[in-house]
């Protein structure tokens, strides 16, 4: 069901279900709330799971979790075998507890006003990997049998370096990530641990151990006949292993204490504190102003908190200019949506970035107001524009504005009469589309920069000066050409 409503994730699509597993999301509830102080309404679905894991348990990440299960097929090709209770490795409570402590930490770094949810939900980081990853490379396949284009990513490696070691964590132990790592199982196994239908071990149970060595979460102690609830994702397999039928799956109210160490809090708060005014200090690649956000978002501070970059705007960009960012707005930027204009530029009929962003740190636009959102401004190096530098006809960028932001005006200098672009920087809105159709080599003749962008959270980006402004535009395009427009 994720690779299918992943697959209608594009541009034109019409269905409305593209985002309905992170509206099932209780991480992404909790933490976008408390960094933004703002309930997140799209996310509301999940207080459902909730409730659902208050009656089954931890049932979502045994059946549901699209990373689960990419896990699971994983351990199964490496052959990887079922761990007893210590897994394996030493300390295996305190590993569990990791993902208490990651959970914590997301909360505490939130309250301080610092998200770093995209760095450890599922979801996200599912979503994420197959649109970084693997969608590029299957559409490069397809591109030589259809006429769709090619998607290129310019900065994926990190993605693919996260991706391959929560998958490759299967060495170490079966669903090592989930059981030990994921906060979004830190918090289903806090509701788990109190859920109404239990997996119990009845009596004449024979100690033979098989149900804990084949259990993947090592939840089950055979020694004490002890099933923590808390690490059980309900697969079912100690039920249907065990030869004497001494398990069931019924209501139990028993509970099993927390065992998070008063050590281990202090050090998740201490973490938080430090990794918050790291994240906002540590250097960012200089790009000179280069940063270009899609229309409608937000402002950058709200933005990196609100974003989940979950790749999905960039996803359904027709023209493949929405790239992930690396380090140019920071660490905690990384993955968020920039515009690089020389892949592909803003079309004026498109708003699909808004419309698919499950949290609004890109709004909803009509298209008629997104036209109006700038973006930043066309600077025109004169330099390389082979009209200014070599004195040659040329009219791409002006033929190409779709919003006739750019005139190509006579010039007469020393009796010569030459032909050369302006920009007129009250109508441009950034687009982009100059910088991609200009005709040189390597970096275009004329960039964008983000001068003057407008950053919203609410309210309208239509003027009556932009309209203005525009409405005189399209009337000098009545005026014969040859004549020098004051």
């Amino acid at each position: 069901m994720f690779i299918y409503l992943f697959i209608q994730t594009r541009y034109g699509a019409t269905t409305n279900l593209q985002n309905v597993f992170l509206k099932f999301d209780p991480l992404i509830l909790i933490i976008i709330s408390i960094v933004y102080r703002i309930i997140v309404s799209a996310a509301i679905l999940s207080l459902f799971l909730i409730g659902a894991t208050f009656i089954f348990g931890r049932f979502f990440c045994g059946f549901v979790c699209p990373l689960g299960t990419t896990i699971d097929i994983f351990d199964s090709i490496i052959g990887i075998v079922p761990a007893t209770n210590s897994g394996g490795l030493p300390s295996a409570t305190t590993i569990k507890n990791i993902k208490y402590l990651i959970l914590l930490f997301l909360i505490v770094s939130a309250i301080i006003g610092c998200s770093f949810l995209h760095f450890f939900d599922p979801f996200i980081i599912f979503e994420r990997s197959i649109t970084l990853i693997f969608y590029p490379i299957i559409t490069y396949f397809i591109s030589f049998f259809t006429t769709l284009k090619n998607t290129v990513y310019i900065e994926n490696i990190i993605a693919f370096i996260a991706f391959s070691a929560i998958i490759g964590f299967g060495f170490l132990a079966p669903r090592f990530w989930c059981r030990n790592l994921c906060p979004l199982g830190g918090i289903l196994a806090f509701f788990a641990k109190f859920s109404i239908l239990k997996f119990t071990i009845l009596e004449g149970c024979k100690k033979c151990s098989i149900c804990e060595k084949i259990c993947l979460t090592g939840a089950i102690n055979s020694k004490e006949l002890k099933i923590d609830s808390a690490e059980c994702i309900d697969c079912f397999r100690c039920l249907y292993e065990c030869p004497h039928k001494t398990l069931q799956y019924q209501i139990n109210f028993q509970t099993m204490p927390f065992d998070v160490r008063r050590r281990e809090l202090i050090t998740t708060f201490g973490a938080a504190l430090i990794a918050v005014p790291l994240a906002r200090s540590l250097i960012h690649k200089r790009i000179n102003g280069r940063l270009i956000r899609p229309p409608g978002s937000i402002p950058e501070e709200d933005f990196l908190n609100v974003c989940i970059h979950c790749g999905k705007c960039m996803k359904v960009c027709p023209t493949n200019g929405l790239q992930p960012c690396l380090l140019e707005a920071g660490i905690n930027g990384l993955w968020t949506p920039r515009l690089v204009a020389r892949i592909g530029g803003c079309e004026q009929n498109c708003n699909s970035c808004g419309n698919i962003c499950p949290t609004s740190a890109i709004r909803k636009l009509p298209l008629d107001e997104k036209t109006y959102v700038k973006m930043g401004v066309a600077v025109i190096d004169r330099t390389r524009c082979i009209a200014w530098e070599e004195n040659k006809v040329c009219l791409i960028c002006d033929e190409a504005c779709p919003y006739n932001a750019i005139s190509s005006l006579n010039e007469t200098i020393h009796g010569i009469t030459l032909l050369r672009p302006f920009v007129d920087e009250g109508i441009c809105t950034g687009c982009g589309i100059c910088e991609y159709r200009c005709l040189l080599e390597g970096d275009s003749a004329i960039l964008i920069f983000s001068i003057g962008e407008e950053r919203k959270a609410r309210g309208s980006y239509i003027t009556e000066e932009k309209v203005r402004l525009r409405g005189c535009e399209e009337k000098k395009e009545d005026i014969p050409s040859g004549f020098i427009i004051e």
